[in-house]
């Protein structure tokens, strides 16, 4: 008898598919300067410091999920949100701004989100780092280590690439990027 495709569960093998993808993060990329999309995230997964867990918002909230990544060894997590509905892309941004606000009013102002929805369309010359994203991720990191990693890279060729309103979107001037 054969398994109906339709009715596997999609979550199966979920830190393979997310480890598939953080290998596409971190290659170099010509688009970034030469540097990887994400450039810190091969360091952390080598370490052993990257949490990887599901969310389910049916059945904890992520505050739930922050006091887990708080109570770990680890430095910061990559939660993947369990969800039959579409998050488009338009509607990342808006999410990922009520999680922040959720955690600095709930006690948990040391972290910030990041979401990485494969519905994005936001490009940096052509390449769209998210579209690979297996499934919708949430990724929780302390705000000084995320804001030390956004100081190192304005010394890089890393954002040369980025259009004006990207550069917005992530507080950067184009005074500040290295265009040589």
């Amino acid at each position: 008898m054969e398994k109906d495709s339709k009715s596997k569960c999609p979550y199966t093998n979920f830190k393979a598919k997310v480890m598939k993808y953080i290998g596409i993060l971190r290659t170099p990329r010509e688009e970034y300067g030469g540097m990887p999309a994400c450039p810190f995230v091969g360091a952390e997964v080598d370490k052993g410091k990257l949490m990887i867990a599901k969310f389910d918002p049916s059945k904890e909230t992520i505050l739930d999920k922050a006091k887990e990544l708080k109570e770990s060894e680890y430095d910061s997590a990559l939660f993947i949100q369990i969800t039959d509905e579409k998050i488009t892309g338009r509607q990342t941004y808006s999410y990922q701004n009520f999680i922040n606000r959720t955690l600095r009013t709930q006690g948990y102002s040391e972290y910030k989100c990041i979401c990485f929805n494969p519905n994005d369309t936001q490009e940096v010359a052509g390449f769209n780092a998210r579209k690979d994203a297996p499934y919708f991720l949430i990724n929780i990191a302390e705000k000084k280590v995320l804001a030390k990693a956004h100081k190192t890279l304005l010394g890089t060729k890393y954002f040369k690439n980025f259009d004006k309103d990207y550069l917005e979107y992530l507080h950067v001037t184009e005074d500040q990027v290295k265009k040589d």
